[in-house]
């Protein structure tokens, strides 16, 4: 099974984790779960003041979309708080899982 991901990794400027992930959920999560195409969000406390926001897709485009409303999102809401570093996009293939029907 193949589908698309979008990666934000972001720098944390003012708050921390805990507050910008509770934060992503009441607001960036349900844009992203009624978009078309969306799999699933998470996001990642990779240390360091700095986290990965990962968004699972159908489609490269609805990916590309996602990276969009997310900026969006980001700027409105969270521009004091975060700083994107980089933005990737790329199709995923999954190679295991719990669920034998997502490989």
């Amino acid at each position: 099974m193949t589908n698309h991901v979008r990666m934000g990794i972001y720098s944390i400027t003012n708050g921390n984790y805990d507050e910008l992930v509770e934060r992503a959920r009441e607001g960036m999560a349900p844009i992203l779960r009624n978009s078309p195409g969306f799999v699933f969000y998470s996001v990642t406390d990779v240390g360091d003041r700095r986290l990965v926001s990962v968004s699972t897709w159908e489609t490269a485009e609805q990916a590309q979309a996602a990276a969009e409303k997310s900026a969006q999102w980001v700027s409105e809401n969270l521009a004091g708080s975060l700083a994107l570093e980089q933005n990737l996009i790329g199709e995923m293939t999954t190679l295991a899982a719990t669920d034998r029907s997502a490989v």
